[in-house]
């Protein structure tokens, strides 16, 4: 195993004190500019790494965040993490992401390891399973900095950055009207989660703002994921539903609804206009769905890193505000 480079390696290979070199990256004023050069070529050099717990623990600062996602399988969430990232480092920080898995067992257990490692504030997307907000409310009364992104959890106390779920639902299914269809379907997210909930609302909004009641047998709740899209839409069938709109809470969703069309009819394709909320990062490239909502993740992240480091550094407080990302209407250009 490589032996690891420590201070005292690049402090005897320029004849100077750990202290010095100590202070050379971290850009301190006491050493000069033509130090600091060397100092930190011979640490590239060397291949040493900063040990960030020791500083923290010698600071009082990890400078460090905990980001949690549900997965990052999917183009969104990784995108949001990449904003996340960009962000962060930009302002001095690092960060330490987390996979859920959609499990809220195991998104309390992260949370919990983070703090563990004194991370200095948390940026959340909570699990489609996560109902219980006893870990929460203990966090928010500790006064730890926290913002949720995407899906969040209203009345606690914390800021929030997601899309405005509902104008956008209501929207994009106005433009299906607008495109003739007539009657459309809705496979739709868990109603405790707040995408779940706000897309449904848009969803009916649209309907009866042009005329048509809500028919809830065309609605089908599930989760977020191909699974659930899968099923949902062999679900639409069993009832004997073959809509001529389709509207899914999720790109996955959409996906999974599109691998059913698949196997059983499809033919459906041409007879089905489907709306996905989100993309795959390869809009264009591929014929179904035809149209999409339109997430900018990158700056979600960016804005959510942006709103905890001002809270982390005393700039805002928490306080349920919410910052809304604008969304767009997308076509991918196919003609059917």
């Amino acid at each position: 195993m490589r032996k690891k480079v420590t201070l005292k390696d690049i402090a005897l290979r320029l004849n100077v004190t750990k202290v010095t070199v100590s202070k050379a990256l971290r850009n301190h004023p006491d050493i000069s500019d033509n130090t600091k050069q060397k100092v930190k070529e011979i640490a590239d050099q060397l291949g040493y790494r900063p040990n960030l717990l020791a500083r923290s623990l010698t600071s009082s600062r990890s400078k460090t965040i905990g980001v949690v996602v549900p997965k990052i399988a999917h183009n969104f969430f990784a995108h949001i993490v990449a904003g996340i990232q960009k962000h962060a480092n930009a302002n001095g920080y690092e960060i330490v992401l987390k996979l859920s898995e959609e499990s809220e067992k195991l998104e309390n257990k992260h949370i919990e390891g983070l703090l563990s490692m004194q991370v200095e504030g948390l940026l959340v997307s909570v699990s489609m399973e996560t109902r219980n907000t006893d870990l929460y409310k203990w966090l928010r009364m500790m006064q730890v900095p926290l913002v949720f992104f995407d899906r969040n959890i209203m009345g606690i106390g914390f800021n929030s950055v997601i899309m405005d779920d509902r104008k956008a639902a209501k929207n994009g299914v106005a433009e299906l009207l607008k495109r003739g269809c007539v009657n459309i379907a809705h496979l739709a997210g868990y109603q405790h989660v707040n995408i779940g909930k706000e897309r449904l609302l848009g969803y009916k909004e649209a309907l009866s703002e042009n005329g048509s009641k809500p028919v809830m047998d065309m609605v089908v709740e599930g989760g977020f994921d191909e699974e659930a899209g899968y099923y949902g839409f062999k679900t639409l069938l069993k009832r004997r539903i073959v809509p001529d709109g389709l509207f899914t809470v999720t790109y996955p969703v959409g996906l999974g609804a599109y691998m059913a069309m698949q196997e059983i009819a499809p033919e459906l394709m041409d007879d089905i206009k489907m709306l996905a909320f989100g993309d795959s990062g390869i809009r264009g490239a591929v014929p179904y769905p035809q149209y999409y909502i339109d997430q900018p993740a990158l700056e979600m992240g960016k804005k959510a890193a942006e709103l905890l480091i001002n809270e982390i550094e005393g700039k805002i407080m928490a306080c349920d505000h919410i910052e809304y990302i604008e969304s767009k209407f997308l076509e991918t250009g196919w003609d059917f």
